[in-house]
């Protein structure tokens, strides 16, 4: 494990990718948007990795210490084994054994969610103190969220995403700067044309709280670094939402880019990170599908005062997913009845 590597691809796993072409540009974009992002996003990164690390080590400790209390139990009983006592948490003991989790920092999985909370505090407190207090415990929380998940039977069909950064941060913001129902940043307004493909640029930067051309085509860049089909995903899903919010919600909005990040997150996730089985009317339908519902979503979660942040492509996401699995264990079930 190499524990630098693994922060720096963190910036890129927060686009579902892993390699160094994504991560490297995402850090480019971040540098448009503000130096004092990148400095954010990979003290986050390096703090929920950290937290990771040490939690799964208290686990393989804790579960240690019990294998080792069952067996002094069951050599201590005349008939051997005590199932009761015998009975530890091999899961995170094996787990750490096999590297899973030092894997899994290595690859940025286990940091992703702290960088987009540094961003967020820099762009809510700007930089400073409270951005650092800010990054410091709200990478940890996600640390938590994400360590806390499984124990809580949480799905393994349900990939955790940037949920944990969306609920942490969504509550700091409420707690420490009230959201503001506005539009987002003001943007020079032309032609339709000129503006849904403005907004789609901008779109791809907003998903790391952006709102550039320059830093859009950077994130694009690195997801066609990583691959032409996360590449065309990418730029379908922003250029869908941002039709589809010009449409549907106002041209103020769409030009901004806060209709294009939700949609290209949901299209990467559902046509790359997660492709569906079947036609190819399926496999391309459904990630469109799911990019336009991102739309009236973000509108709904910002009419009540929440920031929104990447929810609608968690909520969308979780949903189509949770749909499969059910579709597939009902397909199991029918099959085993026969």
């Amino acid at each position: 494990m190499n524990f630098l590597r693994g922060i720096i691809r963190a910036q890129g796993q927060i686009f579902l990718q892993a390699g160094w072409g994504p991560a490297v540009f995402a850090l480019a974009a971040m540098t448009v948007a503000s130096p004092w992002f990148v400095l954010a996003a990979l003290a986050g990164a390096a703090v929920q990795a950290g937290c990771a690390l040490g939690l799964a080590g208290w686990d393989d400790a804790r579960g240690l210490h019990r294998l080792r209390e069952g067996g002094n139990r069951a050599r201590s009983r005349a008939l051997g084994h005590d199932p009761e006592s015998s009975r530890v948490d091999a899961k995170a003991l094996a787990r750490n054994r096999t590297g899973t989790i030092p894997a899994e920092v290595d690859q940025g999985l286990h940091g992703f969610n702290g960088a987009l909370t540094g961003c967020a505090a820099v762009l809510a407190c700007g930089p400073g103190i409270p951005a650092a207090l800010w990054t410091l415990a709200g990478s940890a929380v996600c640390a938590l969220i994400v360590w806390g998940a499984p124990k809580l039977s949480w799905p393994e069909s349900l990939p955790l995403l940037t949920g944990p950064f969306c609920l942490v941060n969504s509550i700091a913001v409420a707690v420490a700067v009230p959201f503001e129902r506005t539009p987002g940043a003001v943007v020079p307004l032309g032609s339709p044309v000129h503006d849904v493909l403005a907004g789609a640029m901008r779109g791809a930067h907003q998903v790391i709280l952006g709102g550039s051309v320059l830093g859009g085509l950077l994130v694009l860049a690195g997801m066609f670094a990583a691959g032409w089909r996360a590449g065309v995903w990418a730029a379908a899903g922003t250029m869908v939402g941002t039709l589809v919010g010009f449409v549907g919600i106002g041209q103020g909005p769409a030009a901004s880019g806060l209709l294009g990040y939700g949609a290209l997150l949901v299209t990467v996730a559902l046509g790359v990170a997660f492709p569906a089985r079947g036609s190819r009317i399926l496999r391309i339908g459904v990630p469109i599908l799911a990019a336009a519902v991102t739309v009236p979503l973000w509108w709904a979660i910002t009419a009540v005062g929440v920031a929104p942040y990447t929810w609608p492509f968690v909520l969308v996401t979780w949903t189509v997913l949770a749909l499969r699995s059910r579709q597939w264990r009902a397909g199991e079930a029918r099959h085993d009845e026969r």
